[in-house]
């Protein structure tokens, strides 16, 4: 039906008598432009395609990984067709995993390319909207800056006084360097001092929680590192009684200190978020303690000097 307009408007041309003018012979212009117009529909195939276009992109760019990912769509006939670069097989896999998910797909060709972006576009080249540039694997893959955990630790005082305990305390990773760098010490422990009367029966419980900085060199390959450090700061210390009976002998108060340590660590990453860490360290402090002799409150100190063993796990958060 279409097509019949054009020549139907030839027609009303060469009908049109010289007395009638001009009047009837725009009439049967204006019929024939709108017969060109009516010719040039848009096919409802590429609206269809358009649309699918449009759902795919909203399902790759709504995914946790692939969202930062600059992957191109194209859409004819239903067949999918994904170019751009990625980082693994796995996340390629999942593009077309999402895109056959997408109603009015047929098929999908995936032309990804699996690795790195290392090669920067020149300043008279101008990158795809919404394209993400990688320099190096660590700033998407491999979260470096902190790691938060917690450890297990085994005490060994060197007083004779003193008795081992286990204790469990923080473990904070800031940094991943290697060579020098700045180290970080919570090596917290407890402690434990029996009365020395003749009927002893109260146990007295310290507690050690030190706060210490300092430096450290590290060295090791990707997953598994050394590090070697000297840390020295501030330690919060309380006593706790865990008995009763003679107290005679026994410290009742403990005062703050200030405390160092030398030590080693060994850290090993499981996974890219998680990482387990071994260390040996050996805390010297001077305890100043509130001791009851004879009815009396005494000042005395003693020495805090102890081994430390931890094993510990910590998540990397970025």
């Amino acid at each position: 039906m279409v097509d019949v307009l054009p020549v139907l408007a030839m027609r009303c041309v060469h009908r049109i008598p010289n007395a009638i003018g001009l009047s009837r012979l725009g009439v049967c212009l204006v019929a024939g432009l709108l017969a060109v117009g009516c010719s040039a529909v848009i096919d409802p195939l590429a609206i269809a395609d358009a649309q699918t276009a449009a759902r795919v992109r909203t399902a790759l760019i709504n995914d946790p990984d692939l969202g930062a990912r600059a992957i191109d769509v194209r859409v004819a006939r239903g067949v999918v067709q994904l170019s751009g670069r990625v980082l693994t097989q796995a996340e390629v896999d999942r593009a077309v995993a999402l895109s056959r998910a997408v109603s009015g797909v047929a098929d999908v060709r995936a032309d990804l390319e699996v690795g790195v972006e290392s090669v920067v576009p020149a300043l008279d080249e101008e990158a795809p909207r919404g394209a993400i540039q990688y320099d190096s694997p660590e700033l998407q893959d491999n979260p470096r800056l902190l790691a938060l955990g917690g450890s297990v630790g085994l005490s060994s005082p060197r007083a004779a006084a003193l008795r081992a305990r286990v204790t469990i305390s923080p473990l904070i990773k800031i940094g991943e360097g290697r060579g020098l760098g700045p180290a970080l010490g919570i090596d917290w422990f407890q402690a434990e001092i029996q009365s020395m009367a003749e009927r002893p029966s109260v146990l007295t419980r310290i507690h050690v929680k030190p706060i210490m900085v300092g430096a450290g060199y590290t060295l090791g390959s990707e997953r598994l590192s050394v590090s070697a450090s000297v840390v020295g700061g501030y330690a919060w210390n309380s006593l706790t009684v865990t008995a009763t009976g003679t107290a005679e002998g026994l410290p009742v108060e403990v005062d703050n200190s200030l405390v160092w340590r030398p030590g080693v660590s060994v850290w090993y990453d499981v996974s890219r978020r998680t990482a387990v860490r071994v260390s040996v360290g050996q805390v010297r402090t001077r305890l100043r303690l509130t001791v009851l002799d004879g009815g009396r409150l005494e000042k005395r100190d003693a020495r805090g000097d102890t081994t430390i063993v931890h094993a510990g796990i910590a998540y990397r958060l970025f």
